[in-house]
C-alpha cells in the first residue's frame, strides 16, 4: 500500500489484535507454524504479490518502486527482472497466473477509493522469454456500483490487494476500509480479456473483526487444482474449501492463525500445494522475510 497508519500498524503490532466481533460465524481456527525461510533482499522491501513459477516464484513491489517482475527463489536470492515497458506502477497490489503461465498484475490499488479507472497487465509467460523488456496487454475496468469518487466513509469498498485467475475470469476481493468498519469481504469478477471491462460484484462474506488492520484481506491464492481458496491478512490466513465452481463464498471457511503480525501483502500456493507468506519491510526492523506455512492442530473456536 502506498500509504499506511504506521502508528497504529506499530501499536497492534507490539501489544496485540482486534478482538474479533460478536457476529463473526462459528469457524475452525487451525494453529499454524510460521516458518522464516529467507529474508528478503533490498529490492523488495514492498513486496505485494507472489505466484509460483515452478519451484521459484514471480513476484513484484507495490506503487512508486518501477514496473518490474522478479524471479525470487526459496532461499531469497532473485535469478532475473524483467521490466514490464508500458504498464507504470501506479498501485500493483497482486499477481494472478493462468495454466499457460501468462501473468496478469493488478494494478488495483485504490487507498482513498477515488480511481475511475483501474488496470490489470496481462503478460505473456515471462519464463517462455529471455528478454528483459516486457509488452504487456492491459486489462481497464471500473466498479459499475461505485456512483460516488470517493464514497462516503461508510462506502469505502473499493480498495483492493487481492486477486486471482480462474476460468478465463479474474477475482477481485476487497479491502474493506469502511468506517466503521462493516467486516465485509466483497469479490468483484471480470473477464480476463482485453479491453475495457465491468467488475460485477457476486458476493459478500462476513469476515467479522472490530478494527480493520487485523481482519481486512491484503492477498489471495488459489490452488493449483482450483480446490482452495486462501485470503490472506497480517495475522491469518482465511481458508475456504469444499465449493463448486467459482462460487468460492461458499465453500467451508477455516481460520489458519499465524500468531505473527506484520504487513503482510503476498501469498501463494506453490506448485506442491504448499502455502508461501511474504511480507514487506516495517520501520526497518519488521518483517521483508519469506515464510512457509505448517498446519500444527485444530480446535473449535
Amino acid at each position: 500500500m502506498n500509504f499506511f497508519n504506521k502508528r497504529l500498524f506499530l501499536i497492534l503490532a507490539c501489544f496485540g489484535l482486534a478482538v474479533e466481533n460478536s457476529k463473526a460465524q462459528k469457524i475452525d481456527t487451525i494453529q499454524c507454524e510460521v516458518e522464516v525461510i529467507a529474508s528478503l533482499p533490498k529490492s523488495l522491501m514492498e513486496i505485494s504479490g507472489m505466484v509460483a513459477s515452478d519451484n521459484d516464484f514471480w513476484v513484484h513491489n507495490d506503487g512508486d518502486n518501477g514496473s518490474f517482475l522478479l524471479l525470487l527463489t526459496k532461499q531469497g536470492t532473485i535469478k532475473t527482472i524483467k521490466r514490464i515497458s508500458n504498464a507504470p506502477n501506479y498501485d500493483w497490489e497482486d499477481i494472478a497466473v493462468d495454466p499457460a503461465g501468462n501473468l496478469y498484475v493488478g494494478d488495483i490499488g485504490n487507498n482513498s477509493n477515488n480511481r475511475r479507472m483501474l488496470q490489470i497487465y496481462k503478460i505473456p509467460n515471462p519464463a517462455r522469454s529471455e528478454n528483459l523488456r516486457i509488452e504487456a496487454d492491459k486489462i481497464e475496468f471500473d466498479y459499475p456500483d461505485q456512483k460516488e469518487f470517493p464514497p462516503k466513509k461508510n462506502r469505502l469498498v473499493y480498495d483492493a490487494e487481492a486477486m486471482i485467475y480462474f476460468r478465463d475470469t479474474l477475482f477481485i476481493f476487497n479491502k474493506n476500509r469502511t468506517q466503521p468498519y462493516s467486516g465485509y469481504l466483497r469479490m468483484y469478477k471480470l473477464p480476463a480479456t482485453i479491453g475495457k471491462q465491468k467488475a460485477v460484484l457476486v458476493d459478500s462474506l462476513f469476515l467479522g473483526g472490530k478494527n480493520m488492520l487485523s481482519s481486512w484481506v491484503t492477498g489471495a491464492a488459489l490452488s493449483a487444482d482450483g480446490e482452495k481458496l486462501a485470503l490472506l491478512s497480517h495475522d491469518k490466513v482465511w481458508m475456504l474449501e469444499g465449493f463448486s465452481g467459482s462460487n468460492f463464498f461458499k465453500g467451508k471457511l477455516k481460520v489458519l492463525k499465524l500468531n505473527h503480525f506484520s504487513q503482510k501483502e503476498a501469498i501463494c500456493f506453490d506448485t506442491q500445494g504448499n502455502l508461501f507468506v511474504a511480507d514487506e519491510v516495517f520501520e526497518k526492523f519488521l518483517g521483508g522475510k519469506l515464510y512457509s506455512l505448517t498446519v500444527k492442530k485444530i480446535a473449535k473456536k
